[in-house]
């Protein structure tokens, strides 16, 4: 079961649950042990089913599905993190203070962060030259860590952090990520405090004076003193890239036992991964445009070569229609000429001598020279080196 799972990227025991769901028998534990020792096991036939439901079994990771350039970069990170395996150390943003040095690309925005008053509940570093931060006030050392880091190991891969002004961007070649470091908050209806109800109590008073005189008493706010609710900060920072994720990985955030901290290395793996995603698809769609237009390329020239059989019907129907005429005049000259006597002349003599010459006109344009000559304008019948409609794949597709 375990060499079977790995080769559709699950686990022994997901593989289990499969066949169970799907009523496939699997070997009991020992099976093959007791068929290595030369026992003879049972084997458990596999029974027929009525549900057409259970015919077909899909297995496999979604790894499996996605681009095999995109699976490369995710069998290197596993490689390379194998090699580099170290024991599990707590976050070095603890017990070692505020980070003096940050990284230039985050700078700014560090500067914003720590500029926070403690009356401010949070605060929002966005805007030219910002990476659009915003978390509580007492996470904001630890904001400070994780784009500092963030930034020194995009850095040491080729791959800067750019603050964007709402957001940062990772940019490789034609691909972009762009990522939010943010903290999670949530609203809870406010509890008011005695002094807040005391406020609301006088404002109530002040309201219903002004009911009974509205002469007398200026109009006092109709909202209450207090707020409805309270956003409260949770400390739960997260890093989300936007935009589809292509089937990938793209949010990491603090969980039960681990802190965004310990996996910075792991955002950056990430966005390796992430941007591979799009690459390949973004190298499928230009892939895609080029045979399309291709296709479309060949629909032309094919669309060409039925307008050019057109015109060359019609050359050649030309031809016919005016070797038919030559003949016609030629025969015509031949009888007049005989049916008139020696001494007739006037406009006949002329007509006859128009007759000839129109049809010398029209031999010429019947000699194979003249011909040539007019093909090789119009380039209806080319050499096959020289055909620019030619297509050597033969007729496209139709739309």
């Amino acid at each position: 079961m375990s060499k079977l799972a790995a080769r559709y990227g699950i686990s022994d025991a997901g593989l289990k649950k499969a066949c169970d769901r799907h009523q496939v028998p699997t070997p009991p534990r020992g099976y093959w042990a007791k068929l290595k020792a030369g026992h003879k096991p049972k084997q458990v036939p596999l029974s027929p089913v009525t549900d057409t439901r259970l015919d077909r079994i899909r297995l496999g990771s979604s790894s499996l599905a996605l681009p095999e350039p995109v699976r490369l970069v995710i069998e290197a990170q596993k490689a390379e993190r194998k090699r580099a395996f170290k024991p599990a150390q707590q976050p070095a943003l603890i017990g070692s203070g505020p980070i003096a040095d940050v990284h230039t690309a985050v700078r700014r925005t560090v500067q914003v962060l720590r500029r926070c008053k403690p009356t401010e509940p949070a605060v929002h570093a966005a805007g030219e030259g910002l990476c659009g931060v915003w978390v509580g006030r007492d996470s904001v050392e630890r904001a400070v860590f994780v784009l500092d880091q963030l930034a020194r190991l995009l850095a040491g891969k080729g791959a800067p952090l750019v603050p964007t002004g709402q957001a940062m961007k990772v940019l490789v070649g034609s691909d972009t990520a762009v990522l939010v470091l943010s903290e999670r908050r949530r609203t809870v209806a406010h509890v008011p405090n005695a002094k807040e109800l005391a406020e609301e109590a006088r404002r109530q008073e002040q309201l219903e004076r002004y009911w009974r005189n509205p002469t007398r008493w200026p109009q006092p706010p109709y909202g209450r003193v207090y707020p409805e609710t309270d956003t409260i900060w949770t400390g739960e920072l997260s890093i989300r890239i936007e935009g589809y994720s292509d089937g990938v990985r793209r949010t990491w955030a603090d969980g039960r036992t681990q802190r965004l901290e310990d996996l910075i290395p792991l955002v950056v793996d990430g966005i390796d991964v992430l941007l591979a995603a799009r690459k390949a698809q973004r190298e499928a769609r230009e892939e895609q445009a080029r045979q399309w237009a291709e296709l479309e390329r060949r629909r032309k020239l094919a669309s060409a070569r039925r307008e050019r059989e057109k015109a060359r019907l019609a050359f050649f129907d030309g031809l016919v229609a005016l070797r038919r005429g030559a003949d016609d005049i030629r025969r015509a000259l031949s009888e007049i000429d005989s049916s008139l006597s020696a001494s007739e002349g006037g406009q006949v003599a002329r007509m006859m001598a128009w007759g000839e010459t129109r049809l010398r006109e029209m031999e010429e344009e019947l000699q194979a020279a003249r011909i040539e000559e007019r093909l090789t304008v119009a380039k209806l019948f080319p050499g096959e080196d020289e055909d620019e409609l030619s297509d050597p794949l033969g007729e496209p597709a139709p739309r």
